[in-house]
């Protein structure tokens, strides 16, 4: 959920310790104080007690959630000015965006499509909007749905995609984990079967299954899911580009988890060093040359989804 880095991204500043000393004053020099009215108002203001009954507490949630689409969707309009500001800076020639600037204009972009759909169900029928968010996060935009609710609805389904590829691949006793571990055997896996899986030469049912894997939509015909998953790794392409050259070590907690699972890797229960790991793994792997068979990288996701990646 992921936001955008240029405009969603918190920075906190270190903590400041101050000092206090106490000065005394004779009851004679010290001048009285008048109560601040603003103060004493403040003091006379109670806070509404919470709603006990289940329709009150309804009422209470439907509220809180209408506020936080809102605040969704004027983020989501905010990035896209600023997304848009970008896009023609690059046009004019000689500008040339940094990685966090190209998160915020791809993500814009895609949010931007979603907005139409998402907008009309908010106007007829916004109770229903929790029950897009859990049943078809894919519809929603970025800024109007939680990172950890998507997260655990498609880890949910990797696990069991994960479960029953190695299942099967045990049977057949041809592929097995160990082969994806290490770059070099991978590179001799790709060898022997770069070409099968071109994804030119997987059928419908397994090209559905990658695209809901990597988190993208599984429905349409062959060509189209082809289309989905080649465009999707045409950006993860640019994007792992722009994190070499910026460095690994520069992504914070969020741009890690965001990045790992945009690739078919888990962020959930792993550590900040666990995700560069698996991240700068991937990397290798995506960036090397000659590249690896898109397919055979996207398979390799499904057998080291709970991996140790060891540095």
């Amino acid at each position: 959920m992921a936001t955008s880095i240029l405009v969603r991204r918190a920075f906190h500043a270190p903590g400041r310790a101050f000092s206090t000393s106490v000065i005394r004053f004779s009851e004679a020099a010290a001048p009285k104080r008048q109560p601040d009215a603003k103060i004493a108002q403040a003091d006379d203001v109670t806070t509404a007690p919470e709603p006990t009954s289940r329709i009150g507490k309804l009422i209470k949630q439907s509220k809180e959630l209408l506020a936080f689409y809102k605040g969704g969707l004027k983020l989501l309009w905010a990035n896209s000015k600023e997304a848009k500001a970008l896009k023609q800076k690059v046009e004019k020639g000689g500008y040339v965006l940094n990685r966090s600037e190209f998160q915020l204009v791809h993500q814009s972009s895609k949010d931007m499509l979603k907005l139409i759909p998402f907008g009309i169900v908010v106007l007829i029928l916004p109770e229903s909007i929790p029950l897009l968010v859990i049943f078809a996060p894919g519809l929603v935009p970025s800024t109007c749905v939680k990172e950890s609710q998507v997260r655990e609805k498609v880890d949910k389904a990797r696990q069991i995609m994960s479960k029953n590829v190695i299942q099967s691949a045990e049977k057949i006793g041809s592929i097995s984990p160990e082969d994806f571990l290490s770059v070099r055997n991978f590179t001799k896996l790709a060898k022997g079967y770069g070409y099968d899986f071109d994804l030119k030469r997987i059928d419908r049912k397994h090209l559905s299954a990658y695209c809901r894997f990597m988190g993208l939509q599984g429905w349409g015909t062959q060509s189209i899911l082809k289309g989905r998953i080649n465009k999707h790794m045409d950006y993860l392409l640019q994007d792992d580009e722009l994190i070499a050259q910026e460095g690994v070590e520069t992504l914070q907690l969020n741009e890690l988890q965001k990045a790992v699972e945009e690739r078919g890797m888990r962020s959930l229960g792993a550590d900040e060093e666990h995700l560069r790991r698996s991240l700068k793994y991937w990397m290798t792997l995506h960036l090397s040359e000659p590249p690896v068979s898109r397919g055979l990288l996207v398979f390799s996701r499904m057998f080291l989804l709970n991996a140790n990646y060891k540095g």
